[in-house]
């Protein structure tokens, strides 16, 4: 497949799964629509900026927990969550989570780091990048890898139902961290997560960001003067990157 067919092909992806959706999903957002979205998108934002701090300056556990309390390592876990939850309904209802089950190989088998909008750049830095160029082709990469290993598992489980089994993980880690949880309770004998469970969260929470900002414009609920390949085969590239961003960080919170 050429990159123009390639192109083509994710232009017919948004026409046949995407398009007919989005007036649906936009009378549903209507009365408090800019104000959901951005909430929604600053929480993975500000869930990623403390967990790329972890990754960076962290050197190993126990300098986690010297940095931070319980209870922001908590707000953490539990902004990602939320915006995870957040970015996987809309993206079933706006038909971006059935394009990607149902042509997983064939998305990531030719996306390529220029096929993201330059919006997904902005969003890299809100989150801390000082190279997004970089991390796009990083990301790219990561999504391609995990995505093949969600294809592989979607015959026993499907991509949506690994996306909710994360969020239920996510919902037992936050006991840890919570006022009255097993972590607050007896925080010398409760287990701390490793660095790798921590870069996993962070992987995750970008990919939310990810999703939530190209459904986002598709709809027209976020306004930047982007082109109309942004709204459509555009978005589902970036997308595609968010959902594999997403399981590539699973894969770590059930491995660490």
């Amino acid at each position: 497949m050429t990159d123009d067919e390639y192109r083509e092909f994710l232009a017919f992806l948004f026409e046949h799964y995407v398009r007919q959706r989005l007036p649906r999903v936009r009378r549903r957002f209507h009365h408090h629509m800019m104000e959901e979205w951005h909430y929604h998108l600053d929480q993975a934002v500000q869930a990623a900026q403390v967990l790329r701090f972890i990754e960076t300056h962290c050197d190993d556990v126990e300098d986690i927990y010297r940095t931070f309390t319980l209870e922001r390592l908590g707000r953490a876990v539990s902004d990602t969550r939320s915006s995870l939850d957040f970015s996987t309904r809309i993206a079933e209802e706006a038909g971006f989570l059935d394009a990607f089950e149902d042509h997983t190989r064939d998305i990531l088998a030719g996306l390529q780091p220029h096929h993201l909008p330059e919006v997904d750049k902005d969003v890299l830095r809100e989150m801390g990048s000082v190279n997004p160029d970089v991390e796009i082709r990083a990301l790219v990469l990561r999504a391609k890898a995990s995505g093949e290993r969600a294809s592989q598992l979607s015959r026993e489980l499907r991509v949506r139902d690994q996306l909710k089994q994360a969020s239920e993980r996510l919902g037992e880690a936050q006991d840890q961290f919570t006022p009255g949880g097993k972590a607050a309770a007896a925080p010398v004998e409760a287990p701390k997560k490793s660095r790798r469970w921590f870069k996993g969260l962070g992987q995750i929470a970008q990919g939310a960001a990810f999703s939530i900002a190209n459904i986002a414009l598709a709809v027209g609920a976020l306004k930047f003067p982007v082109s109309p390949e942004t709204q459509t085969w555009g978005a589902i590239a970036s997308v595609a990157t968010g959902i594999g961003t997403v399981l590539s960080g699973v894969g770590d919170l059930r491995n660490e």
